[in-house]
């Protein structure tokens, strides 16, 4: 009977294994804000992609509370858990820091603390990519002004501008601490440059007033705006590289896979794979700017 005992004990146990084997690894997203256009693909591909069940939440979904989101990452403390937007990723390095966290979606991810086993997908675009693509179009550029705060993109800036020098344009730089400084600044650096590279900074574009007022003045002195996003298209923006969505929930998930699978991640965080290019022929003609024409065949949509 002992005996019995013993060997049905054994089986048992190695059901479990072999269920729990089964199971696979527990992975969740945590997504600052679904209701943001680019959150929500960044995380459908992700999740269409890593072709295991996640666990989802969504902090814009409903008012969480903090001992809420606590209670719910230690009682499923998932062996990875994909954060999208800055406001998840703090929340997961607070309370389960000590788990694998792959973040995308963050600005500046360079002021966010940092585990050992944080990886990510930066939401800039390599700068130089960026310079040499501007000066590819339109060939005579030489000045490109910048209106950042250093709260979010000093080391950014310090890159592009360190990236712009080797190629013999020299960047323009006003840091801001406030945002009503935003346009006064503009008007005196408006002066000086040929373009006005417009980046993701919280600081300086605080507001849709705002926006409209920089992209007002720059159209006044007939200085391009080199933008990031697809939507400052109907502003009049002159080149616009943006991050393409799709592409970085499938690249955060092939991170996801590497760590999972105990592979050597080369690059911690990674940039974006994908871009999309646009180009306002209609305005650049309106500007009186030269571009070269050859240089069309590389842009994904041109607005005429």
């Amino acid at each position: 009977m002992k005996f019995f005992k013993l060997i049905c004990f054994i089986g048992l146990v190695f059901l479990l294994s072999v269920l729990s084997a089964d199971e696979g690894p527990k992975i969740m997203v945590i997504n600052s804000n679904a209701a943001v256009d680019k959150y929500k693909i960044a995380q459908e591909e992700f999740t269409k992609t890593i072709s295991t069940p996640v666990v989802e939440i969504d902090l814009g979904g409903r008012k969480w509370k903090i001992g809420e989101i606590e209670d719910l990452l230690y009682d499923e403390y998932p062996d990875l858990v994909y954060c999208i937007g800055t406001k998840a990723y703090l929340l997961a390095n607070k309370f389960i820091s000590d788990r694998n966290i792959v973040f995308s979606s963050v600005i500046n991810w360079h002021r966010l603390p940092l585990s050992q086993k944080t990886y990510g997908v930066s939401s800039e675009l390599n700068p130089e990519m960026q310079i040499t693509l501007y000066r590819y179009i339109f060939p005579g550029l030489k000045r490109i002004g910048v209106l950042y705060s250093s709260k979010y993109n000093k080391h950014w800036f310090n890159e592009a501008q360190k990236a712009a020098k080797e190629m013999g344009i020299e960047i323009i730089g006003r840091s801001l601490s406030k945002r009503r400084n935003t346009l006064p600044e503009l008007k005196g650096l408006l002066k000086e440059i040929d373009a006005l590279w417009l980046i993701s900074d919280p600081v300086v574009m605080s507001d849709k007033k705002t926006l409209i007022e920089v992209f007002k003045q720059c159209d006044i002195s007939k200085i391009p705006i080199l933008s990031y996003h697809n939507a400052f298209a109907e502003y009049g923006a002159m080149v616009i590289v943006s991050v393409d969505n799709p592409t970085t929930g499938r690249q955060a998930a092939a991170i996801s896979r590497e760590v999972l699978s105990k592979d050597v991640v080369r690059k911690k965080v990674q940039l974006p794979a994908g871009s999309h290019i646009f180009f306002n022929l209609k305005k650049a003609d309106e500007y009186g700017l030269k571009y070269r024409e050859m240089a069309l065949s590389a842009v994904n949509r041109i607005i005429e």
